[in-house]
């Protein structure tokens, strides 16, 4: 009697913990493998992975993102159909087609005394069941029952198979089977394939390639697998299969028949495209991403290096993308990208890469130049193909790119090295005012180096103690006095000696630096102004990085705590910009901070890009006019202009006004004149180390008991211009 002893198949084993990465190799590594089981520690079958369904799920959008580094019990079917080695062929097999014939077509797994055997196959048990039928013919003519029972059992497992299975006479290679899933394969009736070779309904080119296949099985009577077979259809379409051949030999063990397996592939096959497309190209743009990119560059400078012309490199950068994603929201913002992609299409010519490297980030591969006069064309083609408007479901607007071009060989001849360099130029690019190109040169390099320079400086810095607070006084025109200092961050470096913030601050924002410097600004900050008199608010400017740390209201309060500064006489300036980063929580720590007493302040009014509605949203207690405005208001009416509209704004708000820059006793009557109620700049105070600002602050007094009022007539801060400033009446 054949049992599942004398169909099991050697297969190694997975393990519950192996990750999803290793089993997606095994399979590529192992095209016959159509399933792997899944066993315990004590060697127990816990479920098992079938392959087309496993490649389908990682062919999922983000499929192996999601599952390449996840352990394949996540992944695994958990109820696999599971059979000891010693049950009875015929009764497994007719059981199994009553209620789980699916798990029969797919595979098996064979145990021995509950620990893995191995696993089980149809065409196994195909095989099995012709052997047992041949040996068992004389008990079956006698027992006409189990005959029936065997042929019936055959027929069933062959019609439900999903895949295609036919027989063919090892003579005359005549088709004598074909199943059900065989006829909608090909497209073929069994009546139109029965009786006939590949040669009478297949073009002779094939036939003659099929028959060769069929004899090379017939005489190794090895099993033999074409792993993808492209097999014409009735209707003229082409079937994508993988076929399973193998001789059924007779009684004196000639080849008697041929029997294949054909199972359709295209869905894996899309699958597999899939997943290579997913690797390579940017599913929003469709153009080639990173990888891609690197790969089509480093060949580019393959043929440059066999051909002696020249390659550029170019490196985009859209220009004001954030700020329309941040208002206009995502969606409208992945329009805007597809449609520059489309542009940059229609820039380079047939044969050059434009690729999609992230974010907002394109660049071209531009081969086969003769000088860089083709570079520079490309370069000014994609700078005006980005300044033109871009229609956003009605949303006009404009954002404009700049670039940085690299050529080989004269930057290098190493894709990564081209990358960089035309980075660098495309720094120097957006450095010279954005909406332009840039070429690489050396100069650039020594600029990053010592921007590289700076920055290891900047991370000790802080720790060497090597940062100090200059104060600059607010005035008020209505009091005739100080009546705050805002504080300003100064680098005193050992060899630089000051380094301007302008050099360093958008260094420590980009390293994340600026989170320690500003708690450090604001405690130190907090400390001296408790020493002022109490009318003299301190100011401090907050960085948008600042509130992306979540424990920022907490660092605002331990500040005040630890110094005993009230919170009403601390003022945080910020920048719109806070606001356009994250709305909604930033707004909620607006509120917190605002809860505590704190005074909230909007630096730079009027440069930004939506201010008035902010004015709406949250109850600010001043805004700070730009010294832009205030530098022209003399000679430009439309500034003057500007300020008083701010000014009646304020006003009518109930917020304090302060205009920024002031340098001239004129300029200062004129904002008087409007109304004007607080002023900062040059002409009341440059700004001061801390004990230059206690000693204009009356501090000394202060402590010995007094209450001094301070004016700038007693300060006498600055040489020039005069201390005393007039009063129009």
């Amino acid at each position: 009697m054949f049992t599942l002893r004398d169909t099991v198949s050697s297969l190694a084993p997975a393990r519950r913990d192996d990750l999803g990465k290793t089993l997606y190799e095994r399979f590529r590594e192992e095209p016959d493998t159509l399933i792997v089981p899944v066993l315990d520690d004590e060697d127990r079958p816990i479920g098992l992975v079938e392959r087309n369904a496993f490649f389908l799920r990682m062919a999922a959008e983000y499929g192996r993102a999601l599952y390449a580094n996840r352990p394949i019990s996540a992944l695994m079917d958990v109820e696999p159909l599971v059979v000891d080695a010693d049950t009875a062929l015929a009764d497994f097999t007719t059981d199994s087609l009553s209620y789980r014939a699916s798990d029969l077509l797919r595979g098996f797994i064979v145990t021995d005394g509950g620990r893995y055997l191995g696993v089980g196959t149809v065409l196994a048990l195909l095989q099995a069941a012709n052997e047992s039928n041949r040996r068992g013919v004389a008990e079956l003519a006698v027992a006409k029952a189990d005959a029936e029972r065997a042929q019936t059992f055959m027929t069933a497992v062959v019609e439900a198979m999903p895949s295609m299975v036919f027989v063919k006479r090892a003579d005359d290679h005549r088709y004598v089977l074909l199943n059900r899933a065989g006829e909608k394969t090909l497209g073929f009736s069994r009546a139109e394939v029965i009786g006939r070779t590949d040669a009478d309904f297949h073009p002779a080119e094939h036939a003659a390639v099929y028959l060769e296949r069929d004899r090379e099985v017939l005489k190794s009577g090895e099993v033999r697998v074409i792993e993808e077979d492209l097999v014409p259809r009735k209707d003229g379409s082409l079937a994508i299969l993988r076929t399973k051949k193998i001789a059924i030999n007779d009684a004196d063990g000639r080849p008697e028949y041929l029997l294949g397996v054909s199972e359709d592939i295209a869905d894996r096959k899309r699958a597999e495209a899939q997943i290579a497309r997913l690797a390579h190209y940017d599913p929003l743009t469709e153009l080639p991403n990173r990888v891609l990119f690197q790969k089509d560059l480093s060949e580019a400078l393959a043929r440059r290096s066999r051909t002696g012309d020249q390659l550029a490199v170019h490196f985009i950068d859209l220009d004001r993308f954030k700020t329309v994603n941040d208002t206009l929201g995502h969606p409208l913002g992945d329009a805007l990208l597809r449609i520059a992609a489309e542009r940059l299409r229609s820039c380079v010519r047939e044969g050059d890469t434009v690729a999609r490297l992230g974010g907002d980030e394109f660049a071209v591969v531009q081969s086969g130049l003769t000088d860089l006069a083709g570079a520079t064309k490309l370069a000014e083609r994609v700078v005006e193909a980005m300044a033109a408007p871009f229609d956003l479901q009605g949303h006009q607007v404009m954002i404009g790119a700049s670039v940085g071009v690299a050529v080989a060989p004269s930057d290098g001849d190493d894709a990564d090295e081209l990358l960089k360099k035309a980075d660098m130029a495309l720094y120097r690019a957006k450095a010279d005012g954005r909406g332009a190109f840039h070429f690489f040169e050396r100069a650039m390099d020594e600029q990053l180096q010592a921007r590289r320079a700076l920055e290891l400086d900047l991370r000790r810095a802080l720790v060497a103690g090597e940062f100090q607070l200059y104060y600059q006084p607010l005035y008020n025109l209505g009091d005739d006095r100080v009546t705050g200092c805002e504080a300003l961050l100064r680098w005193n470096h050992p060899d630089r000696g000051m380094v301007s913030p302008a050099d360093f601050i958008p260094i420590a924002e980009e390293i994340g630096l600026i989170v320690q410097l500003g708690e450090w600004v604001l405690r130190e900050a907090c400390a001296e102004a408790a020493t002022w008199p109490d009318h003299v608010r301190l100011a401090v400017n907050l960085s948008p990085a600042q509130f992306r740390d979540r424990g920022l209201v907490r660092t605002v309060v331990s500040a005040l705590a630890v110094s005993g500064l009230p919170a009403e006489r601390l003022e945080l300036e910020i920048t719109e910009s806070v606001l356009l980063q994250d709305n909604v929580a930033n707004m909620g720590m607006l509120h917190d901070l605002k809860a505590l007493g704190v005074r909230i302040s909007m630096d730079d009014f009027g440069t930004g890009y939506s201010s008035l509605s902010y004015l709406r949203s949250f109850p600010f207690d001043k805004i700070k006019i730009d010294q832009t405005f205030v530098r022209d208001i003399l000679e430009d009416s439309d500034a003057m202009a500007i300020i008083k509209a701010v000014l009646d704004l304020g006003a009518s708000l109930g917020i304090v006004t302060t205009a920024e820059g002031v340098e001239t006793q004129e300029q200062l009557d004129a904002l008087r004149d409007q109304g004007c109620a607080e002023i900062q700049g040059y002409f009341i105070s440059r700004p001061a180390p801390a004990s230059e600002i206690a000693r204009m602050l009356g501090v000394d007094a202060r402590k010995l008991g007094g209450k001094a009022a301070v004016s700038l007539e007693t300060a006498g801060v600055k040489s020039s211009p005069p201390a005393r400033i007039r009063r129009r009446a």
